[in-house]
């Protein structure tokens, strides 16, 4: 169990290391979009058994794990609009 937890967090560091680039304290996707914050966001989904994460790149501080989620799930293309974000991560 101890493995696969620590082959877990260095995957984790290795994609979040490929996916952007640090620089003046902001983040850089891979299109060349600059982003303020790197927020890791938990929540569990309707009908989910287990809780999962997402980790993105915003310039919104104020985004939730639930606004987030929506957006990427609603086949209502209007929950996605006006939420700017990167996704690293979801687990």
């Amino acid at each position: 169990m101890k493995k696969i937890t620590m082959t877990l967090g260095i995957l984790i560091l290795l994609v979040t290391l490929t996916a952007c680039n640090i620089k003046n304290n902001s983040y850089t996707d891979p299109d060349g979009n600059e982003y303020k914050y790197k927020l890791e966001l938990t929540g569990t989904l309707p009908n989910a058994s287990k809780e999962s994460k997402y980790i993105i790149l915003t310039n919104d501080n104020t985004l939730t794990y639930d606004k987030v989620a929506k957006s990427i799930y609603s086949s209502n293309s209007k929950d996605s609009d006006g939420i700017d974000y990167y996704l690293l991560l979801s687990e």
